[in-house]
């Protein structure tokens, strides 16, 4: 799910919320700019969902120049990248195009299959 820099942040939190997703790509057309994560908006917002501050545009709170990675990423690699970052999504890109975002629970996911899929007969 993407916004543009304009969005006010209120209406992306509505997004996030209705999507049940952490992380939000921002774009200028088709450019991404930054992400907006929920721990951003939690810093924000201090339970006053009124605040006038939710007016603002998302571009004033948004990490900006993202990390990516390309498609062809390895998943180790991609994990590793969020580590070392220290970051909870890596978007993902195909040429100029983003095409997805990877986060920690993907991480964490591709790792439980790569330890199931070792078939040690164990449960």
């Amino acid at each position: 799910m993407t916004v543009s820099e304009d969005t006010p942040i209120r209406v992306a939190m509505a997004h996030m919320q209705s999507a049940e997703i952490r992380h939000l790509l921002v774009m200028d057309g088709p450019v991404l700019t930054g992400i907006v994560s929920n721990r951003d908006l939690r810093r924000l917002v201090t339970g006053d969902l009124r605040s006038p501050l939710l007016s603002g545009p998302v571009r004033s709170i948004m990490s900006e120049g993202p990390v990516t990675a390309s498609a062809d990423t390895p998943v180790v690699v991609a994990a590793r990248v969020l580590l070392e970052q220290r970051i909870g999504a890596l978007p993902i890109r195909e040429g100029e195009h983003i095409v997805g975002i990877f986060t920690v629970a993907d991480a964490l996911d591709a790792l439980l299959a790569m330890v199931d899929n070792r078939g040690d007969g164990e449960s």
